[in-house]
C-alpha cells in the first residue's frame, strides 16, 4: 500500500531523527515491554521446541520462559487491569467483561458504571444538555504508566486493554480493548447485500438491505445507495433514553459498479476508492453533523471491503472508529497523544478489539476474508511498533499491546488444535476450511516472533525486554448455560412455570430465586438488601454458597463422562480491599474444555444445560486460571518460579527504582 504519511507527518519523523542526536540519553537501561494477549506456553514450548521461533528461543536461552499465573477469572479486562494495577480485582474493581446493576438486575459494561441522566432543554425539538455526568473508568488503582511518569520516566503506552475511557493521566498512553466505535459499541459493522440475510436480526452487524438502481437512465442498473450509522442523534433524544435504530446520525454512501469488470467505485465523506472484488479500501473519513450548520462536526474513519460485486452485491463496511486525526472522544492520553500519532502515522485502528471477529460468526466472512482483514490490523500494529521503538532511547519505559494470537485462537481453534494437535476434530470443525487455515494460529505465533526479533535488534543494547501474556488458552468444544443449571437446582425459577426466558424481559420470579448468573463466570446471591427484590437472609448466604459450590463441583458433563466445573471460588477468598463487594459471589473456574454461554452470560436461560460447541468462537479461556495460565519471558536471568501478573508490574516500577503505590501487590520476578 502507498505511504500514508502527510507531509506534515514526513517533517515530524525528520525532527524526531534530529532530536535523536542531541540531547544524551540517560545513562541507565530502558525497559521494553510486548504485551502479547493469550499467548500461551503449552503452544510456545511446541513451537521453540520445533525451531519455529527463534527470537523467543533466544530470550530464553539469555534469559528465562516460564508460566504466567492469570487473573481469577481468566478474562482480559480482568487481567489487564490486574497487571495495569498490580492489585487483584478486589483493589481495581474489574470482575469480568459483565457486571450486573443490582438495582435492575440487568447486565451492565464492566468498564464503566451506569451514568444517571442528567437534564435538558427542550427547544424545537431540540435536547440541549444543561446538567449530566459522562462516563469514566471504573478501574481502580494506580496503573504503573502514572508511577513511573511521576518519578520522572518517559513512558509510552500502546493499545493498553482496559482503560477505556482513558483514565486521567500525563502519561502517553493509547487505549486498546474496550474502546468503543463510533456507535458506542464494541465493533458494529455493516453489510451491504441486495440478497436477505437469514437470521439478520441476530447477526451483530448493521445489514442493509439495497438494491442496484439505474440512476443515470442508461439502461444498466449499476448504484447502490446506503448510509453508515455514526453517533446517537444525543440533541434529539431526552436524556437517559436509549438510542433506537434510527436515532443515530448516519453519513450516505455511494456504490457504483463497473459494467464490465467486477469492481465498485466507493464513495464516502467526499472521498473515493476504486475495489476489485477481494479489495480494501484504504481509511477514509467520514463527518457527522450534530448540530445543524456545522456548529459540530463529528470525523470517524472507515474501511470497505468488496466480497462480492456480481452476480449478488456484498460489500462490508468496518465499524466506524473515532478519527484519530480529529477525536470525537478520548482515546489517549494526553488528549493530544491521537493527533500526534495522526501526524506520524495517518489514520490508524482506534477500536479496541480491531478483528472482524463478529463476520466471521456471523458467517458473512469466510477464513479467507477474516485473514485478510487481520493482515490489515498487523501492517497497522507494525507501523506503530517501528514508530515506537524509533522513539525508545535508553531509560525510557514502552509498553506495546499485540492482539496477534487471542480472538485468532478464540475463532480459529475449530480447524486445527495448536495446544494437541492429535486432539479429535472440535464440533464447529469445517474441513474445508481446515485445508488451507489449519495452520493460521501457528502462524500468527510466529508473527509475534517476528515482531519480537525487530523489538530485539532495534532497542538500545543493554534494554530489559519483557514478553508477557495475559492468560492462555484452550479449546472449547461445550458449552455450558450455567443460568439453565440453576434452574434446574431450584435456584433461580421463571415465572409461570416457565423454563426458557430472559432476566432483561422480566421472567425471572424475584420471590422465589435466590441465585442467578450474569457474566462469564459469575454467581449472585438474590440477597435480601442488596438486589433490588432480594430474599436471601444474610445470615443464611455463607451456608447457601457452600451448598451452591459443592453442587457445581459436582456438576458432570454425562455425555462426554467429564466434569464441568473445575473449582468454584468465594470472592472475599480470593479477593482483597475495598471492592470486594461489588464482586460475584461465587467465580466459577470451568474445566478444561468448557465455557458460558453467551446466553447465559447475559441472564438468558434456555432449555439445555449443555451443548456441543458449533460457534466459530471455538478457543477459550474463560476457566479455571491453572489451566490456562500466561507466558513470561525475558532476557534477563529469572531466579524463581510461581510469578503471577502482579509480580511482573512490580518488576517495572523496581526496575526504576520506583516504590510501588498503596495496594500495590507483587514482586520483582528478577530478586530471588
Amino acid at each position: 500500500m502507498a505511504d500514508r504519511r502527510t507531509p506534515i507527518a514526513a517533517a515530524a519523523l525528520a525532527v524526531l531523527a534530529l532530536a535523536g542526536c542531541s540531547p544524551e540519553p540517560p545513562d541507565e537501561p530502558g525497559l521494553f515491554v510486548l504485551g502479547v494477549d493469550g499467548m500461551d506456553p503449552v503452544i510456545l514450548q511446541r513451537l521453540m521446541d520445533e525451531g519455529k521461533m527463534p527470537n523467543a528461543s533466544r530470550l530464553a536461552v539469555e534469559g528465562g520462559f516460564q508460566s504466567l499465573g492469570t487473573a481469577n477469572p481468566p478474562q482480559s479486562p480482568v487481567a489487564w487491569s490486574t497487571f495495569v494495577t498490580g492489585r487483584d480485582p478486589g483493589g481495581h474493581g474489574v470482575f469480568d467483561f459483565v457486571h450486573r446493576d443490582p438495582k435492575t438486575y440487568l447486565p451492565i459494561s464492566s468498564a464503566t458504571p451506569p451514568v444517571e441522566p442528567g437534564e435538558a432543554i427542550e427547544l424545537f425539538g431540540w435536547y440541549l444538555p444543561v446538567s449530566g455526568e459522562s462516563p469514566v473508568n471504573t478501574r481502580g488503582g494506580t496503573p504503573f504508566w502514572d508511577a513511573l511518569h511521576d518519578a520522572g520516566v518517559d513512558v509510552e503506552v500502546y493499545r493498553i486493554p482496559g482503560n477505556y475511557p482513558p483514565t486521567p493521566s500525563d502519561a502517553k498512553v493509547l487505549s486498546g480493548m474496550g474502546t468503543v466505535d463510533m456507535r458506542g459499541g464494541y465493533g458494529v459493522y455493516t453489510w451491504f447485500t441486495d440478497r436477505p440475510v437469514q437470521g439478520a436480526q441476530h447477526l451483530k452487524g448493521d445489514i442493509q438491505l439495497v438494491s442496484v438502481q439505474d440512476d443515470d437512465l442508461d439502461g444498466t442498473p449499476d448504484t447502490v445507495r446506503g448510509s453508515l450509522k455514526g453517533p446517537p442523534d444525543l440533541f434529539h433524544l431526552p436524556p437517559g433514553q436509549i438510542p433506537g435504530d434510527a436515532d443515530y446520525l448516519t453519513a450516505p454512501v455511494t456504490f457504483r459498479i463497473d459494467p464490465d469488470r467486477d469492481e465498485v467505485l466507493v464513495e464516502a465523506g467526499g472521498g473515493r476508492a476504486l475495489l476489485k472484488e477481494g479489495e480494501w479500501s484504504e481509511w477514509m473519513p467520514l463527518g457527522f453533523d450534530a448540530l445543524p450548520a456545522g456548529m459540530m462536526n463529528l470525523e470517524g474513519i472507515v474501511r470497505f471491503y468488496a466480497r462480492q460485486v456480481r452476480p449478488h452485491f456484498e460489500v462490508y463496511a468496518s465499524p466506524v472508529n473515532v478519527s484519530p486525526a480529529a477525536p470525537a472522544q478520548d482515546v489517549t492520553t494526553p488528549s493530544g497523544f491521537a493527533t500526534e500519532l495522526y501526524a506520524l502515522l495517518g489514520h490508524f485502528y482506534t477500536q479496541g478489539m480491531p478483528e472482524e471477529t463478529n463476520a466471521l460468526k456471523d458467517r458473512l466472512f469466510d477464513d479467507d476474508d477474516y485473514r485478510r482483514q487481520v493482515a490489515l490490523v498487523q501492517e497497522d500494529s507494525g507501523a506503530m511498533i517501528d514508530l515506537a521503538l524509533g522513539r525508545f532511547q535508553r531509560g525510557d519505559m514502552t509498553f506495546f499491546y499485540l492482539s496477534d494470537i487471542d480472538l485468532q485462537c478464540h475463532m480459529l481453534w475449530r480447524l486445527g488444535d495448536p495446544k494437541d494437535p492429535s486432539a479429535p476434530p472440535h464440533p464447529a470443525f469445517e474441513p474445508e476450511a481446515a485445508h488451507t487455515h489449519g495452520q493460521d494460529i501457528e502462524g500468527y505465533y510466529r508473527h509475534v516472533d517476528q515482531v519480537l526479533g525487530r523489538v530485539l535488534d532495534r532497542v538500545p543494547e543493554d534494554t530489559l525486554v519483557i514478553v508477557m501474556s495475559d492468560h492462555g488458552f484452550q479449546s472449547q468444544p461445550r458449552t455450558a448455560h450455567l443460568n439453565s443449571w440453576l434452574r434446574d437446582q431450584g435456584y433461580l425459577v421463571l415465572k409461570d412455570g416457565k423454563r426458557t426466558g430472559q432476566i432483561a424481559t422480566g421472567d425471572v420470579d424475584w420471590s422465589k430465586t435466590r441465585a442467578y448468573g450474569l457474566g462469564f463466570n459469575g454467581v449472585y446471591l438474590n440477597l435480601a438488601g442488596r438486589e433490588a427484590q432480594g430474599i436471601v437472609d444474610p445470615g443464611a448466604a455463607d451456608a447457601l454458597l457452600g451448598e451452591i459450590s459443592s453442587r457445581l463441583q459436582g456438576w458432570a458433563d454425562t455425555e462426554k463422562a467429564a466434569p464441568v466445573v473445575r473449582r468454584v471460588f468465594r470472592a472475599r477468598d480470593i479477593y482483597s480491599a475495598d471492592r470486594v463487594a461489588e464482586a460475584p459471589d461465587l467465580v466459577v473456574g470451568y474445566d478444561a474444555g468448557y465455557g458460558c454461554s453467551d446466553e447465559s452470560t447475559l441472564g438468558e436461560v434456555v432449555e439445555a444445560t449443555l451443548e456441543d460447541n458449533t460457534s466459530r468462537w471455538s478457543g477459550n479461556h474463560l476457566m479455571d486460571p491453572e489451566v490456562v495460565p500466561g507466558v513470561l519471558l525475558s532476557n534477563k536471568k529469572i531466579p524463581g518460579t510461581g510469578h503471577d501478573l502482579p509480580d511482573v508490574t512490580a518488576t517495572l516500577l523496581s526496575h526504576f527504582g520506583v516504590p510501588a503505590p498503596a495496594g500495590m501487590e507483587g514482586r520483582d520476578i528478577f530478586t530471588p
